[in-house]
């Protein structure tokens, strides 16, 4: 990536609203039985992957707020964060396995739909 240019947020913004539009599509053309049957390359149901994948959208808003923030920082607190985060890979894979496994059981899929505007 190149990060001597400047962000171009309206191609940002593109790519966020092509991703909005494909993960619905998605969702509504799933049935139940497709949204219960395994993924290929992971243990996750289809709808515990839609799950963390919805979830990591989510979260962009409030990472991108803490990127900003250690952006500013000298960069030896940057390093240091760095380093507990790499501390914490291995608890942090397990609650990044069992979040979506937990998230899908406790809000259904069809509360992910947005409400009918009809």
């Amino acid at each position: 990536m190149d990060t001597s240019s400047p962000l171009d947020r309206q191609a940002v913004h593109e790519e966020l609203e092509r991703a909005r539009t494909t993960f619905h599509r998605l969702l509504d053309g799933a049935s139940e039985a497709n949204l219960r049957r395994l993924t290929e390359g992971t243990r996750w149901t289809n709808e515990q992957l839609l799950f963390h994948m919805l979830f990591g959208y989510i979260l962009m808003r409030p990472l991108l707020v803490l990127l900003r923030i250690f952006g500013r920082l000298p960069r030896r607190v940057g390093r240091v964060f760095a380093r507990l985060l790499d501390a914490g890979t291995k608890p942090f894979d397990v609650v990044n396995y069992l979040g979506p496994v937990g998230g899908a059981r406790v809000i259904d899929a069809a509360a992910w739909r947005p409400p009918s505007t009809a």
